[in-house]
C-alpha cells in the first residue's frame, strides 16, 4: 500500500456568549424550566466538547440532537401548524464567524438564527474530527479512512441544509459580509467538504490500483469542486477569504495535475503515445501552477509551507514518474512526438462520486408538549425593552485543540488557520 497523505485548511470556530434561554421565555412550571435548564446545559456541554476533534462522532452528534429537538420548540409550536413558536423572538443570540473571528459579533433575536449558527459549528467540528483522524497516519486504516469520508460526507450535507433550508428561514436579518450564513461562505465550505470526501475516495483508487481513466475522472471532478468553492469567494473581502482561497486554488490545480497524469498513463495504455506526451507535459505545467499557489498561501498571515508537505511532495513523484515512463516508452517503442492540441478530460466518472449525506433535524423533544408550552409566559415581557447584559458581547474565541499537519520539521508546520 502506498502512503496517502491528507493535508486540510480549517478555519476557527464560531464563539457564542452564555443564553440563559429563561431570560424573557419565563418559564411558569417544572416542564418549561426543565426545558431551559437542558438547553442551557446541552448548550454549554456541545460548545466544550467540539474543542475538541479527538471524540466520537457519536458523541457530537448525540448532544447536538438533543439540543435541536428542544430547540425546535422555540421554532414551532407542539400542535404544529404554519405560525411561529411564541418563543422564536424572545431570546438573543450572539455569534461570530469563522472567518472575521472575534472582529465582528452578530447578535440576533431569533431563534432560528441559533439553529443555523450551531448547525455550522457542528459541521465544522465534523470537518476538524476528518482533519484530526487524517493526521494520525500516512497509511491510515480501512475504519479511519471511512471515519474520514463520513465526517466529511456529514458536514457536506450539513452545510447544504443550512443554506438550502435554515437560512431561507430568516426574516430581515442584517449581517456583516462575511457571515457564515452568507450565501457563498455556505457555499464554499459546501464545496470544501465535497472535494476533500471525494479525496479519500480517489486516495483509495489510487491504493487497489483502479484504472488509470477511473483515477483521472475523479481527480478531474474533486478539482472542479475546489475550483467552484474558490469562486463562491472571489467578491468577498481579500483580508478575510483570501488564505482560504490560496487553499482552494492549490488543491484545484493539485487535483487537476493528478487528472492530466493519470489521463497521460490511460493513454499510455492505449498505445496512444503522442496524446500521452502532451497530457503528462500539462501535468507538469499545472504543478507549477498548484507550487504557486502554495507560495503565496505560505505568505498569508498564519500560514505554513504546504509545498513541503507530505501531501505536496507524493504529487511532485507522481509527475516525475508518470513523465519518465511516458517519454522512456515513448524513446523505446513509440517514437512519436506529443500531440499539438490537448484533449479534454473526462468529466463524467463512470463511479465514486457521491453527493453529500443529508442532513435531518431531530424531531421536537417529547419534553416540549403542549401544556409546557403554554406554561411559558412571555406576556409578562411585552411592551418591555430588550435588556442586554453586560458581558453579553464579551464573547471569546474558542480555545481549540491544535490538529497536527504531519509536516517535516516544525519550520515547515502548516497549521489549521
Amino acid at each position: 500500500m502506498q502512503t496517502v497523505n491528507h493535508w486540510f485548511h480549517r478555519n476557527p470556530l464560531k464563539s457564542t456568549a452564555i443564553v440563559s434561554f429563561d431570560h424573557r421565555t419565563s418559564p411558569s412550571n417544572t416542564d418549561a424550566m426543565q426545558i431551559c435548564h437542558q438547553l442551557r446545559q446541552l448548550r454549554l456541554e456541545l460548545l466544550q466538547s467540539i474543542c475538541n476533534p479527538m471524540l466520537e462522532t457519536v458523541t457530537i452528534r448525540d448532544t447536538f440532537d438533543k439540543y435541536i429537538s428542544l430547540l425546535t420548540g422555540f421554532i414551532t409550536p407542539p400542535e404544529g401548524g404554519t405560525d411561529d413558536s411564541k418563543l422564536r423572538y424572545t431570546t438573543k443570540f450572539y455569534w461570530s464567524d469563522s472567518l472575521t473571528k472575534t472582529d465582528t459579533i452578530t447578535d440576533v433575536q431569533d431563534a432560528q438564527f441559533e439553529i443555523c449558527c450551531m448547525t455550522l459549528n457542528i459541521a465544522m467540528w465534523y470537518t476538524k474530527h476528518a482533519a484530526y483522524v487524517a493526521s494520525k497516519s500516512s497509511t491510515p486504516s480501512d475504519k479511519d479512512a471511512l471515519d474520514i469520508h463520513k465526517s466529511l460526507r456529514i458536514a457536506a450535507g450539513m452545510f447544504k441544509h443550512v443554506m438550502d433550508v435554515e437560512v431561507r428561514k430568516l426574516h430581515d436579518v442584517k449581517l456583516p459580509a462575511c457571515s457564515d450564513v452568507n450565501d457563498k461562505v455556505l457555499a464554499a465550505y459546501y464545496y470544501s467538504c465535497l472535494g476533500e470526501f471525494h479525496e479519500v475516495t480517489v486516495a483509495r483508487a489510487m491504493n487497489a490500483k483502479q484504472d488509470s481513466a477511473l483515477i483521472s475522472s475523479i481527480s478531474n471532478q474533486i478539482a472542479q469542486y475546489f475550483e467552484m468553492g474558490g469562486q463562491q469567494l472571489s467578491s468577498l473581502d481579500e483580508k478575510h477569504v483570501g488564505q482560504w482561497r490560496m487553499y482552494f486554488g492549490l488543491k484545484s490545480k493539485f487535483y487537476l495535475a493528478e487528472a492530466r497524469a493519470y489521463q497521460a498513463l490511460d493513454f499510455l495504455k492505449k498505445n496512444d503515445a503522442p496524446n500521452a506526451l502532451k497530457a503528462a507535459e500539462e501535468a507538469s505545467k499545472v504543478q507549477q501552477q498548484a507550487a504557486s499557489f502554495c507560495e503565496q498561501y505560505s505568505k498569508t498571515k498564519g500560514a505554513g509551507s504546504p509545498q513541503r508537505h507530505p501531501f505536496f511532495l507524493q504529487l511532485d513523484s507522481l509527475i516525475r514518474r508518470v513523465q519518465s515512463t511516458v517519454e522512456f516508452e515513448n524513446n523505446v517503442i513509440h517514437h512519436k512526438r506529443a500531440a499539438a492540441e490537448l484533449l479534454p478530460l473526462d468529466t463524467n466518472p463512470t463511479h465514486g462520486i457521491l453527493p453529500a449525506e443529508e442532513y435531518i433535524p431531530a424531531k421536537l423533544n417529547s419534553l416540549f408538549t403542549p401544556d409546557a408550552y403554554r406554561a411559558f409566559d412571555i406576556g409578562r415581557n411585552v411592551g418591555k425593552p430588550y435588556k442586554e447584559d453586560k458581558h453579553a458581547r464579551d464573547v471569546k474565541e474558542v480555545r481549540e485543540m491544535p490538529i497536527p499537519q504531519g509536516m517535516p520539521t516544525s519550520d515547515s508546520a502548516c497549521t489549521i488557520a
